[in-house]
């Protein structure tokens, strides 16, 4: 199931066929959203932005890791590549989470590494 929620400022979704989805807005409690559904489009009344929050959601990320250097501004001065890696998240896990387990980081601080998201494959 696929939850979106209302922000503010769009009129129309376009959904995949046989996607089910559930819709609701605290902007127009007392008029209701004015949701007008056909297969593959719902359209609104009124202006809505969306949020998809989707459940159970595997990604795969590919991922390169640089060792960095900062000035006494916390300004960075160099990045050093170090490895390039696929990681998966589950469920909005932390990409740097998966990353700090790798053992050939080990010997590096956290801070001191920058992570770059390159690709993202989600099931």
């Amino acid at each position: 199931m696929e939850t979106f929620t209302s922000t503010g400022t769009a009129t129309s979704l376009g959904v995949t066929t046989g996607t089910n989805f559930r819709i609701s807005s605290t902007h127009y409690p007392d008029h209701g959203i004015g949701v007008t559904a056909t297969p593959n489009t719902v359209s609104f009344l009124n202006p809505i932005n969306f949020t998809q929050a989707t459940s159970k959601q595997i990604m795969q990320n590919k991922v390169a890791v640089f060792k960095v250097t900062r000035d006494k501004d916390e300004k960075i001065t160099n990045a050093e590549f170090i490895k390039e890696l696929w990681v998966e998240t589950k469920n909005g896990q932390s990409v740097d989470f998966q990353v700090a387990r790798d053992r050939d980081l080990a010997d590096y601080e956290m801070s001191d590494l920058s992570i770059r998201t390159i690709y993202t494959v989600t099931f």
